[in-house]
């Protein structure tokens, strides 16, 4: 016991000798910069945008991901899970060869509030990707408006990093970084005739396409309305189905072919562009599988941005909006 005086007083020589050697200079604190492997383990996400509107059924809305603190081996066993609302309809990103598209599944089927997710590798030719560059294309939401606005949807984007192995498939956490889209209220009204009847071997019947700019402040350009004709049936044939769309009061011929488009146009607020054709249906049997149907006419509206093709036209609007042209002897 006597020798604990004695250890403490040298204890507390040096300390106060490392006080006066301290003495006569300013004291600050140590700034430390993360070791790789300390920065690897606390990775930062950023989400940023240039201020842009998003238009449902608009022009796609660029953003952007800061990613910090990966080194080039953690980030090739690591991905990018990108989360976006509940009506997007396509995400890009953009790489050496220009924008590609991603693919998108859909978190939580029993959940009508989930998102899609987006898997997006952070490596890329064995370097980490400090800056991804994405963009969203999100289609026009019909019957999906609340006082004359878009409800709030897919105005959040949310992105975080995750282990490889790990199912994306599920909400993004709360610590995830969040980017609030400002949504535009701008809107298409898409609007096709119900049914259409026709004689076989009659006179042609008209059917017509209508889109309204109904809603917001903003001229939508680059439109075009895209029509699709199909067989009401897998054993049915439109090959001689005699069918002509009015381009400025003439009549082009379509008889043979299965897809048309109108040329590009620009609807101001209010304003409204129709599309007109004409079809006729062949003499001989409707399939009894048709259930009396002898053709279906597909219309949507699309946008440079979005692509489109035969089989069944898509685009701005959500999905296509179809008409049955039901077989009537009684007609004409």
């Amino acid at each position: 016991m006597p020798r604990m005086p004695c250890f403490g007083a040298v204890f507390m020589l040096l300390a106060a000798a490392t006080a006066i050697a301290g003495c006569g200079r300013p004291q600050a604190s140590p700034a430390r910069e993360p070791s790789a492997s300390r920065a690897a383990s606390h990775p930062v996400v950023r989400l940023g945008a240039d201020g842009r509107t998003l238009i449902p059924g608009g022009p796609p809305l660029p953003f952007h991901v800061s990613v910090g603190g990966l080194t080039p081996g953690q980030a090739g066993h690591r991905y990018l899970a990108v989360y976006v609302g509940t009506v997007a309809d396509r995400l890009q990103v953009r790489e050496d060869k220009g924008w590609r598209d991603t693919e998108l599944s859909w978190t939580n089927e029993q959940d009508d509030n989930g998102e899609f997710v987006a898997r997006v590798p952070l490596s890329q030719g064995g370097k980490e990707r400090t800056r991804i560059d994405l963009r969203l294309i999100a289609a026009d939401q019909q019957n999906e408006y609340e006082n004359n606005r878009p409800r709030a949807s897919y105005d959040m984007v949310s992105a975080e990093i995750a282990q490889e192995g790990r199912d994306p498939a599920i909400h993004p956490t709360a610590a995830a970084a969040r980017l609030r889209l400002p949504v535009d209220a701008t809107h298409l009204t898409v609007t096709v005739p119900d049914i259409l009847k026709a004689a076989p071997g009659g006179p042609a019947v008209e059917w017509s396409v209508r889109v309204r700019n109904s809603a917001g402040e903003r001229t939508r350009s680059g439109l075009r309305i895209a029509v699709a004709l199909s067989p009401a049936s897998k054993d049915a044939s439109v090959q001689h189905v005699h069918w002509s769309i009015d381009r400025g009061g003439r009549w082009e011929d379509l008889t043979g072919r299965t897809y048309t488009e109108t040329d590009v146009f620009s609807l101001k607020p209010g304003a409204s562009r129709t599309a007109r054709i004409r079809i006729a249906l062949p003499v001989g049997p409707v399939p009894a599988s048709s259930g009396g149907v002898g053709a279906v006419l597909w219309a949507s509206v699309g946008a440079p941005w979005w692509p489109s093709g035969p089989d069944r036209p898509s685009g701005v609007t959500i999905d296509p909006l179809s008409t049955n042209v039901l077989t009537d002897p009684t007609a004409g």
